[in-house]
């Protein structure tokens, strides 16, 4: 199973991203990525656009199983 952690940003366009982020450790908190993510806003760390990031909007752990064809 592949999962990704999808955290969603709210930017100064009024327009929102999400970062992707592959494999998550499986004791990830809200709290935890919360915190990173207010972070990353506070410093300015991203840019996409041309917009940064100005408020966290939320984060999600994606799941998906991959077969492969025989």
């Amino acid at each position: 199973m592949k999962r990704t952690l999808e955290i969603e940003f709210l930017l100064d366009n009024a327009k929102t991203k999400t970062l992707s982020l592959t494999d998550p450790k499986d004791d990830l908190t809200e709290a935890a990525v919360k915190a990173w993510a207010e972070s990353v806003i506070a410093k300015k760390a991203l840019m996409t656009g041309g917009a940064f990031p100005t408020a966290y909007k939320g984060a999600t752990i994606r799941t998906v199983e991959v077969e492969a064809l025989a």
